[in-house]
């Protein structure tokens, strides 16, 4: 059972560097925890992530928005851990337009082999 509280542990503020951090709010603010944390985060900061909202519930929230906002690798990783679809998150991956920066690291990727 996902435990609710409205504090914030002390750990996840260097990845909310740029605003106030005692003002989020696990309930107010979910969208932008789960994509800075699913993204950035480290291990303790994802398994906060995980008790305070639970599987289902990212598993759901990640679904609603296809992937939405978090970088293919992050998407993988996330794939794996919430246990989503393998072709699902290849087609959120796939329709998204690519990034100019991840074109630029796959040229040069491809040159070097």
């Amino acid at each position: 059972m996902p435990k609710k509280t409205n504090r914030l542990p002390d750990f996840l503020r260097p990845l909310f560097w740029e605003v106030e951090f005692e003002r989020l709010s696990p309930e107010k603010d979910k969208d932008y925890l789960c994509l800075r944390i699913m993204e950035h985060g480290n291990l303790d900061a994802i398994r906060w992530l995980i008790a305070t909202y639970g599987k289902p519930d990212l598993r759901a929230w990640l679904t609603q928005r296809e992937g939405r906002g978090l970088s293919a690798r992050a998407l993988r990783f996330w794939e794996v851990l919430l246990d989503l679809p393998h072709r699902k998150v290849t087609r959120w991956i796939r329709s998204r337009p690519t990034d100019l920066w991840e074109q630029r690291t796959h040229r040069a990727s491809t040159k070097m082999r």
